[in-house]
């Protein structure tokens, strides 16, 4: 495990670097991820600690704050005095602040110890976007973030970008964009083109005619994720099997289901948000500003927007679920459920296995992966989309990996480490982005301001006010 923290230590400063950060350095970024790690291994009161630390510098701790500073934006509120960071300390402070709501603010440099300093607030926002709960979001604060995800499992942020990941048994520097590849691309598309053809007919504005497509592959691809992670929180594992076609011959449906209301949320969703996008923007074939009906189909499209957004994360938590039942959760490729508790009894046996991400570049040259590393559920999966050439499967572990299965003609691939978080990957570009956008600000400053309207945004702005 040491060797792993060292080279994730290692990763992370040199990702840092490449966004123009000389600080923390290698020793003080181990120091934090050893930290971490333990508290990870630690009990309070019968439970296994779970949290977040920010480190950031007392001198410069937001180092990027947005012109217009929004009332839940994330903020470093002191402690009454600073403490040393040892897991005893972690284990009260971990307690009182929630991971999804706030942070542990530390700092230190090398040859001094860690201390924690603050605690970040308002990171809800940040949180509910990172789990695609919502489409925008606050990135957290802070140089780093290390979040303590389960027992030795820690990852590690800058923002909204993914640096890397520690779990027991691997280190990840990189995801796989298993449910964004190409070859599930392919099974899935057909299924959407008539919702897709019907969503634009019903707009009625050629503004969004070629939004349409990838806005619902990617409404299909949070969807499936989000029941991923609901699954991967409760920490008890769980099964998806997508087909248009199931064999019945190979599996028994213990509880038939038909439930298709998750599925219809997905595709609904993305015409509820193109039709509030188009009278918000007052697009060709909208409502216009100058209209007299616009305030109010603004209003009612911004309404039948957010119910739609409601209903689709009860749907998803229902489905999650029904999941964490004995046996699978059976789907057609609109992710309406067909059944679940469902068994696979196919016994065949499995041909060379191929990594999914490493194929997609190399063909059959790709790595091939050993069948024996994996337990009953990830076998009987392999078997079955061997069986079923249509077939998606989406195996979650206890421990938290997450697995997608699928074929390519007669290969059977897997993709590990699959990506479900709405978090960004690349560095390079992420770094140039981030330059942008400083130097535009630097070029045509913005007067910074609190809120959007005039009215007092603190409370001693308006506690200030006086009659005339």
């Amino acid at each position: 495990m040491n060797d792993r923290l060292n080279r994730l230590s290692r990763h992370v400063c040199s990702k840092l670097r490449t966004l123009g950060f000389s600080s923390p350095r290698e020793a003080v970024v181990n120091s934090l991820l050893k930290a971490a790690l333990f508290a990870s291994l630690k009990t309070e009161e019968g439970r296994f600690l779970r949290g977040s630390l920010t480190f950031a510098d007392p001198k410069n701790p937001d180092i990027d704050i947005p012109p217009c500073r929004r009332a839940d934006y994330p903020s470093f509120t002191p402690l009454g005095h600073r403490m040393p960071l040892h897991t005893g300390a972690l284990a009260k402070l971990f307690r009182a602040v929630d991971r999804w709501s706030g942070s542990i603010a530390v700092y230190g440099t090398p040859g001094k110890k860690l201390f924690v300093w603050e605690v970040v607030d308002q990171l809800v926002q940040h949180n509910v976007h990172l789990n695609r709960e919502s489409p925008t979001g606050f990135a957290a604060p802070g140089v780093i973030t290390v979040n303590i995800e389960g027992i030795a499992d820690i990852s590690v942020y800058h923002g909204i970008l993914f640096l890397g990941r520690v779990t027991q048994d691997t280190l990840s520097t990189t995801e796989s964009d298993a449910l964004s590849s190409e070859i599930v691309a392919e099974r899935v598309i057909p299924e959407l083109e008539p919702v897709a053809d019907r969503i634009a007919l019903a707009l009625n504005s050629e503004e969004f005619e070629g939004d349409v497509r990838p806005r619902l592959l990617e409404a299909w691809r949070s969807t499936v994720s989000r029941i991923c992670i609901g699954l991967r929180r409760l920490g008890i594992g769980g099964s998806l099997l997508i087909t248009p076609r199931p064999l019945r011959e190979n599996l028994e449906v213990v509880h038939p289901f038909r439930y298709t209301r998750m599925g219809d949320s997905t595709a609904l969703s993305v015409l509820d948000e193109l039709y509030h996008e188009g009278t918000q923007w007052s697009k060709p074939g909208f409502p216009q500003e100058a209209s007299p009906e616009y305030a109010a189909e603004l209003g009612w499209a911004q309404a039948d927007a957010e119910d739609r957004a409601s209903e689709l994360t009860a749907a998803i938590k229902l489905v999650t679920s029904l999941a964490t039942a004995d046996g699978l959760v059976l789907m057609d490729r609109l992710l309406r459920v067909r059944g679940f508790g469902v068994k696979i009894t196919i016994g065949t046996r499995l041909p060379p296995i191929y990594d999914g991400q490493d194929f997609s570049h190399r063909g059959t040259g790709a790595r091939k992966i050993d069948a024996s590393q994996f337990g009953t559920r990830h076998g009987s999966m392999l078997r079955y989309c061997h069986a079923d050439p249509e077939a998606i499967g989406v195996v979650i572990s206890q421990d938290g990996h997450v697995r997608v299965i699928s074929s390519s003609g007669s290969r059977l691939l897997l993709w590990q480490n699959v990506r479900l978080l709405s978090h960004d990957q690349g560095v390079a570009a992420y770094a140039r982005q981030m330059r942008g956008w400083r130097k535009a600000l630097i070029r045509n400053p913005v007067p910074r301001t609190l809120g959007f309207t005039a009215v007092p945004k603190t409370m001693r702005a308006l506690l200030a006010l006086r009659r005339k």
